[in-house]
Order: C-alpha cells, then structure tokens, then sequence
C-alpha cells in the first residue's frame, strides 16, 4: 500500500445479550436482540457485495451453553453486581436466543470476502474496571482466545468491552496483535467524567462534526487502532439527531483520509441495527457507497484491524 493511500476499517462489537446482562436492562433491547441474526446476515451481505473485509469481535461465550458451572473462573469484584458467574445470561434463565449463537461463526466465514474474527472477551467482562485483577483478566481472555481455537480460529484482533482498557499484556500474552483504542476524541479519556460524555457525544453527531482520522500507534507490543466515529443508530435517543448525520460525518472522515493518509475507524454494536433494522441497514449501506468511490479512485484501501500497520516516522 503507498504510504498516501487512506485506510479504512471496521469493528463491530457481536455481543447479543451479554452486552448488558450485568446491567439490568436486556429487556430494553430485547426486541433488538431478536433482530440481530437477521441483521448480522444482511451485514454479511453488504460486506460481500462491496468487498469490505470487516473485524468481527465477538463475545466467545455465544459459541458455547452453560452445560458446566464455571468452577475455573474467580468473580471479579464490581460493585455493580454481586455475582458476575451467577448472573450470566446462560445462568441465569435467560431465553436462549438472547446468547446463544452457535451459528455464528459459520455466517461469518461464509463470507465471500474474508472477514477477520476477533474477540469481545468470553463474557464481556470490563477489563479496565476497578475489581478486576490480573487473575480476572487472565482467565477472561484465556477462555475466550481457547474457545475460539476449538473452532480452528486464532484470534489476532481484540475490542474491550464497553471500551475500558486494562490488562493490555495479558492480550499479548495470547497472542493478540491489535485492539481498538478510545475514540480519538478529548471527552472519551477516562479523566472527563461519564455524566458530560453522552450530551458531547449528541453533539457531535447532531452538528455533523468531522470525526477524527487516526494513526496506529504500539503499546507494549500490540498495536492500537483508535475509534474514529460510532455509527449511531435510530434509537436510544440517537433518533432526535437527523437521520443522515452518521452519513454525512462519515463522509467527512473519509474525505480527510483519502487526504492525508490516514486510518478511519469505524465501530457499531450489530444489535445496534436491530431496534429499525430496514432504516439503518439503509443508511450503513450508504456509508458503504462513499468507502467504495474512494477505493476505486484508489485513495483507500479496506483492511481488517489486524492487518493496520502502525504509522511509520
């Protein structure tokens, strides 16, 4: 690839149910998470037909039921649940669908274009909380990458849950290359506090803000690809911002890449397109339109988190 040419990139966070499970409100997404295989399948199409090789980061513990207790594993500490093992969705009566996917794996590499399969964590345990240790850490992503390597996967790319990075050697230790850093925005470092975070977030979107353009950087051995822009949905309030502002702020951020060489990441939930699934897939697949003009102009080029180079001198 020249060194002028712009790269973009996908992440997607395939979590289902496990996403909230700890906090008490799966039922706010329930409808969503039904949508989500369909989703999934659609996406899979678009990926195909504009050759987009996409990185999918997926929560493992979808691969398996609970047919054992998880007598292996250490609780971590979080003070907003009190047994996270206990509480798991395959635990705790949880309808099935909402967790279980075990044909997920095989939608993916269906794919005509190669996608990457990435990991979530086993079960979307927040590694950078306070409450999780080392050990935690350890056992969380030694279960997820073992999952994945019972189906012949070797994971290579890896998505923080809720984006809370912490325990980054223990990614390495694994065998993990690359993970995706916070957006690469002021407000989303982890001194602002939470509470200003969403109305900063809302106005970004609702003024069409240019979203930034990226570079690769290393720490401690692994690559990080920070976030450029979330690709909001029609929903959780994001619906009171005008339909078209994730495309147009997609625009932006692609034209500046095909300028200056840079990386433009680009990051959603699958389920996120579950709540107007027609609507959204719609509009993701106009983001998709504006990738492939300028990759046929030859200003970009598509590739997977683990294969984005970190920037040279």
């Amino acid at each position: 690839m020249d060194d002028d040419t712009g790269v973009f990139t996908i992440s997607l966070d395939t979590e289902l149910a496990w996403g909230t499970f700890d906090k008490g409100n799966v039922e706010r997404y329930e409808e969503a998470y039904r949508n989500t295989p369909e989703v999934i399948d659609q996406l899979c199409d678009l990926f195909d037909e504009y050759e987009i090789p996409a990185t999918w980061a997926i929560v493992s513990h979808l691969l398996e039921d609970c047919g054992r207790d998880h007598y292996d594993r250490t609780s971590p500490n979080f003070e907003w649940v009190d047994d996270w093992f206990g509480e798991l969705p395959c635990a705790s009566g949880m309808d099935e669908e909402l967790w279980y996917a075990p044909w997920l794996l095989d939608r993916i590499q269906e794919c005509e274009t190669e996608q990457e399969i990435g990991l979530h964590g086993s079960t979307h345990m927040q590694l950078g909380a306070d409450g999780c240790s080392r050990q935690h850490a350890e056992e969380e992503i030694g279960a997820a990458v073992g999952t994945l390597r019972k189906h012949g996967v070797e994971p290579k790319s890896f998505v923080f849950p809720r984006n809370d990075i912490g325990h980054v050697d223990v990614l390495r230790e694994y065998g993990i290359e690359a993970y995706r850093g916070l957006d690469a925005r002021w407000y989303e470092r982890g001194w602002v506090p939470g509470v200003v975070k969403p109305p900063l977030r809302f106005a970004d979107e609702a003024a069409r803000l240019q979203p930034p353009v990226v570079e690769a950087v290393e720490r401690g051995g692994i690559v990080e690809v920070p976030g450029s822009q979330v690709f909001r949905p029609s929903h959780d309030g994001w619906q009171y911002a005008s339909g078209e502002s994730s495309i147009a702020r997609a625009r932006k951020g692609l034209e500046r890449t095909a300028r200056t060489g840079g990386v433009f990441h680009l990051w959603f939930h699958p389920f996120n397109l579950g709540h107007e699934p027609e609507l959204d897939l719609a509009r993701f697949r106009d983001v998709l339109e504006t990738v492939t003009e300028f990759v046929e102009r030859g200003e970009i080029e598509c590739r997977p988190m683990r294969e984005i180079e970190v920037a040279g001198p």
